[in-house]
């Protein structure tokens, strides 16, 4: 379907359709989704929302423990496969070696983190490759997830963006539509929608990267949103067992059974005689914490949480010593089985990454570049670099493999069409 025909379908050819676009309210939906998670990273969590207390006629402070874990587990993705850059593989070096050029000088190291990274925590991430007059060179955008609408029809086809957002200060509202030719920019200072300028577009629509979702499955769910519910039940639980420590086990109640006495001891009082009726009795009343059921209850929270967030076991146990390869590949498995899951949907924003590339060379120096250049990446596994050399060694020796291959395959080459072989 053309954009024209949706809007002509939806919006009765209205020339302000984007604005009714945006406030859609599954666009809504998921804009508040991503606002929710950032204000979490941020730090307000749903422990925040306890109730304070009265303890002994006094005002008691409940404790809200934050644990800020969640940025740790998506660091950790994030790392594992883009903290080392990507190598370019296909049989075109020249094709290879502009690209190695383009990716160095562009920073897209940079750009593929922050593009993973915004994908674990909001679920979709959105690039705009551009050609920057003033450097020479070819870079990209990542623009913020809270402002961006892609426009998609009832059949998944992508026809259309939208970013919009609102000053924060004067509060006007500017959109910046995007169609397949053309981007125009659009504001309401004044006290009117108008558009103040208008682009030339050359390399199509905003690359949107986003992972699997079941629900929707034009967009993409966020990791953090797995995480929330088993990080709130921890924060939850620490906050009130400090609570009850304090209150219960720390600060106990004196409790007196008998007679009133209508007598008072010094609180600085030291080496004093309690004297009570006959029958009487005096205690420090306190609650015994059952310690082993706490510990097993957090240490089931815990174990959930590192299951889902794809943890290995080892990151949080600290008596780990001398493991093998093979044990450390195993541990690492459910990581594994992540990155390979990021690895698809990046490698599908890549080659459109790529698309936009040859059309910017083809533009400025009539180079055309027709190949297929794939993307290896590098995990982040602490694995012996001498034993993986040697296996690739060994490969390349028996014939199996080229020097091109194994300089690939190995991780430590960054530009292995370099290579000669023999």
């Amino acid at each position: 379907m053309r954009l024209e025909d949706y809007i002509a379908l939806n919006y009765g050819n209205s020339p302000f359709w984007f604005e009714e676009e945006c406030n859609l309210p599954y666009h809504k939906e998921r804009i508040n989704d991503v606002i929710a998670n950032k204000e979490y990273l941020r730090g307000n969590h749903a422990v925040l929302n306890r109730e304070d207390g009265v303890y002994k006629g006094k005002e008691m402070v409940t404790r809200k423990i934050i644990i800020q874990y969640a940025k740790t587990i998506i660091r950790f993705h994030d790392e594992y496969l883009l903290g080392k850059p990507v190598t370019f593989t296909g049989d075109d070096d020249k094709e290879l070696a502009e690209f190695n050029n383009i990716y160095k000088f562009g920073r897209y190291n940079s750009t593929d983190w922050t593009i993973l990274d915004r994908v674990n925590k909001f679920g979709d991430a959105y690039e705009v490759v551009f050609y920057d007059n003033a450097k020479g060179i070819i870079k990209s955008k990542i623009l913020d997830s809270a402002d961006c609408y892609p426009v998609y029809t009832d059949l998944g086809e992508y026809i259309a963006f939208i970013e919009h957002w609102t000053d924060s200060v004067s509060k006007v509202e500017y959109y910046n539509v995007y169609t397949p030719n053309m981007v125009e920019r659009w504001t309401n200072e004044g006290g009117s929608l108008h558009t103040y300028a208008t682009d030339v577009n050359v390399v199509g629509l905003p690359i949107h990267y986003h992972n699997e979702n079941d629900v929707d499955y034009n967009f993409g769910k966020s990791l953090l949103n797995d995480l929330k519910p088993l990080l709130d039940e921890e924060e939850d639980m620490m906050s009130k067992f400090g609570d009850a420590i304090f209150v219960q086990s720390l600060n106990p109640l004196n409790v007196s059974i008998g007679q009133r006495i209508d007598s008072s001891i010094p609180s600085d009082a030291c080496g004093f005689v309690l004297n009570l009726e006959g029958g009487g009795d005096f205690k420090v009343v306190s609650t015994q914490l059952d310690y082993n059921s706490i510990k097993n209850y957090i240490n089931f929270v815990h174990i959930a949480l590192n299951e889902v967030a794809c943890i290995p076991a080892v990151l949080s146990n600290t008596e780990v010593a001398n493991i093998s390869e093979m044990s450390m590949k195993m541990l690492f498995q459910l990581a594994n089985v992540m990155a390979s899951n990021n690895e698809k949907w990046l490698n599908k924003g890549f080659q459109e990454r790529f698309d936009r590339w040859r059309t910017i060379l083809r533009l400025k120096n009539g180079t055309d570049y027709t190949s297929y250049v794939g993307v290896s990446f590098n995990k982040d596994m602490p694995l012996a670099e001498s034993e993986r050399v040697g296996n690739v060694k060994t490969l390349v020796d028996l014939g199996i493999m080229s020097k091109k291959d194994g300089a690939i395959k190995s991780g430590l080459v960054n530009e292995p069409e370099k290579v000669k072989e023999d």
